[in-house]
């Protein structure tokens, strides 16, 4: 009786393997069109910042342009088909474009801690308040840091699986 060949065995275990972890890093969606929780959105584009609290890590942004009228239901879904789709990606919702650019100017010259960042002005507050939906983020040390979409306060929304 023939023996089964190890080697075939181990390269299938091996290419498992490499799609789980494929897969778990997925590259985060480009600019453009993205649909989410059967609801048009607009990747404006990502940015990367290392974090105050979370000096060591580079973190990087995607930035997603949800429809004005998008309220918490649907924004916690949309966040659900996000992770679903971009596992561990951190994401911000937006209703509108007009100071994202300010927004994510700002976000960098405040985790800069090389003070080669040049200083912005933090966007309108009532417009931050008005259209910053939520964040997809893992920096609460109350969840354990857990993956979840978050308030602009970092407050939970809900928890992702």
């Amino acid at each position: 009786m023939k023996r089964p060949c190890r080697w075939k065995n181990l390269t299938c275990i091996a290419l498992l393997l490499l799609v789980s972890i494929w897969s778990a890093h997925a590259a985060p969606p480009v600019k453009g069109p993205l649909v989410l929780a059967d609801t048009k959105t607009e990747v404006w584009g990502s940015y990367k910042i290392r974090h105050m609290l979370f000096p060591k890590e580079e973190w990087e942004f995607v930035v997603v342009v949800v429809p004005k009228d998008v309220r918490q239901g649907t924004l916690i879904r949309m966040a659900k088909d996000f992770y679903a789709k971009y596992p561990n990606t951190r994401a911000r919702f937006f209703s509108d474009k007009r100071h994202i650019q300010q927004y994510v100017d700002r976000d960098r010259y405040v985790n800069d801690s090389t003070g080669r960042v040049r200083e912005v002005d933090f966007p309108d507050s009532e417009w931050v308040q008005s259209h910053l939906l939520g964040n997809i983020n893992n920096r609460s040390k109350a969840f354990n840091r857990r993956w979840m979409l978050e308030d602009r306060y970092g407050n939970n929304i809900s928890v992702l699986p």
